[in-house]
């Protein structure tokens, strides 16, 4: 008898007369065994070849588990039919033919609910990649013979060469001249000698920073525009600001004079940031291990003191397209319906009366003091009273529908606020949070303010690059047309979203964003609003 395939049963109908009172021939085909193979139950059987086909299983699975089609054919041959009883031969064919199909589907984001393909990724690894020695050198890579400097500027006239030169800067028109002998000739040979003059310090900066990859166990000065040796290579630390920690000995940057001490970022009360730790985490990251210090060291976790206020700091930085990113979570335990004077000795530091959190250099303009105190007015506040008041306001509070602890704020305190004259961003909260030094088992939990600040902190050039210079107000002084401007400049894409995407892509702040200064006003102390 000739093969044949039958979908909806295995055993013939000659067979199914004979032993109907056995289920030992019954093949389903609809569930399939786990631990015996299909074509056992067929083993015995006197024709010639049985074809057995199994459908999918209707559980959906994933494209890489799926299989579209499989079928196992049994073929049974006999080979004599004499009176010994030989056994048959049994032979299996397995064809597994994995296909994509219309249930299959790809991988979705949680939040934006768009399909995750990594089609594109794979074509860019193949494609696009940006290695080491991709992109930077094509003159290179090109396989031609290498030329001498000579040939290349007998190629132009001198007249087009000078023209060349004219339209350089003062740092690169230096390190052209010490790139060949031949361009020795064509630029100014006083050019060397022009970096000493004291009018020029920010130039003799810029051509000095390009020596960073052949001075590891070195570090630029921006006071004196020397470089000198690191006092304590790879195990420098930040420690606060009243800790004397020098990372090179220079008698300009370690003076009293405050006009020629070293750049600091302040990040809250007794905390700061200089310049050179900007400097050995970008060198880290740019050139290797050992000509500074991983970005990760510079994150703390501290508490301010009992007798300056109440306040737990957290900061996280990461470099992202080649620009140090910087994340301050500032944690304080706020009472509800607090006055005026209350939310002050909260918020502000009685010594130098700056917010206890994290601040740019223009938070007195704006809206991010009164949303602070607009956040702390949301906060629920309990029943008072005591007595019958206190019972018949219990008893109201039952038959009413009980209120969540979770706090909605308003559209004045819930957005995140930029700043419009620094790559600067605030988000403020109010949440629940577990106070771990109260005794008092009820009152472990209790409603806190939460102020979130982030900073792009520049590339680390120099402490005038523009984003440094920004946030430490520097540029305050200039025209509005010179000034930094961050909503041009960084585009409609938030700093707080660049920065947590950076470690998961799926909690970006939800919060829309606006301006910290919508009206534009610039008065600083003289304004009343911030107080």
């Amino acid at each position: 008898m000739m093969a044949s395939e039958r979908s909806g049963s295995a055993l013939l109908p000659e067979e199914l007369s004979k032993k109907r009172g056995s289920l030992s021939r019954f093949v389903m085909p609809f569930r399939s065994r786990k631990n015996s193979s299909p074509t056992a139950s067929v083993q015995d059987s006197p024709k010639s070849s049985i074809d057995v086909e199994y459908p999918e299983s209707p559980k959906p699975r994933r494209l890489s588990k799926v299989f579209t089609s499989s079928k196992i054919s049994t073929v049974q041959t006999n080979s004599s039919m004499s009176s010994t009883g030989t056994s048959n031969k049994v032979r299996k064919q397995s064809a597994i033919s994995p296909q994509v199909t219309k249930n299959d589907y790809w991988e979705q984001d949680r939040v934006t609910g768009e399909k995750k393909d990594p089609t594109n990724m794979l074509h860019s690894l193949a494609h696009d990649f940006d290695g080491p020695q991709h992109g930077k050198q094509p003159v290179l890579e090109t396989g031609e013979p290498a030329r001498s400097a000579w040939d290349l500027v007998s190629t132009f006239p001198a007249k087009i060469w000078k023209q060349v030169i004219s339209s350089l800067d003062l740092a690169d028109e230096a390190s052209l001249s010490l790139s060949a002998k031949a361009f020795r000739g064509l630029c100014d040979p006083q050019v060397l000698r022009s970096l000493n003059d004291p009018e020029l310090f920010r130039p003799r900066c810029d051509f000095l920073a390009r020596l960073n990859y052949a001075l590891p166990n070195h570090l630029l000065c921006y006071i004196c525009g020397r470089y000198h040796v690191r006092t304590q290579p790879g195990k420098e630390s930040l420690r606060p600001t009243n800790v004397a920690n020098p990372l090179f000995n220079c008698r300009y940057a370690n003076s009293n004079d405050p006009n020629e001490k070293i750049s600091r970022h302040r990040i809250t009360f007794g905390r700061s940031l200089p310049f050179t730790f900007v400097q050995l985490a970008t060198r880290h990251h740019h050139f290797g291990p050992q000509y500074g210090i991983p970005h990760d060291s510079l994150s703390k976790r501290y508490k301010d003191k009992e007798a300056i206020g109440t306040w737990s700091h957290q900061t996280r930085y990461a470099i992202i397209n080649n620009h140090l990113y910087m994340r301050v979570v500032s944690t304080a335990f706020a009472q509800p319906n607090l006055p005026a004077a209350g939310m002050r000795q909260l918020l502000y530091c009685r010594e130098d009366f700056i917010p206890f959190f994290s601040v740019c250099a223009h938070w007195r303009d704006g809206e991010l003091m009164p949303s602070c105190k607009c956040a702390l007015g949301h906060i629920p506040v309990p029943l008072e009273g005591s007595g019958v008041q206190r019972m018949a306001k219990e008893a109201q509070a039952r038959m009413q529908k009980p209120k969540s602890a979770i706090v909605t704020q308003c559209e004045r305190c819930k957005p995140i606020r930029r700043c419009p004259e620094c790559p600067t961003e605030y988000l403020m909260e109010i949440r629940m949070q577990e106070d771990k030094a109260e005794k008092d088992f009820t009152k472990f939990f209790k409603q806190a303010l939460i102020v979130t600040r982030w900073s792009d902190l520049g590339d680390g050039s120099a402490p005038w690059s523009p984003e440094w210079a920004a946030a430490q107000g520097d540029l305050d002084h200039l025209e509005k047309e010179d000034r930094y401007d961050s909503f041009k400049e960084l585009g409609r894409r938030a700093i707080s979203g660049t920065f947590e995407s950076w470690f998961n892509p799926e909690q970006v702040p939800p919060q829309r964003l606006i301006s910290l200064n919508p009206e534009g006003h610039r008065l600083g102390e003289k304004g009343h609003n911030w107080y």
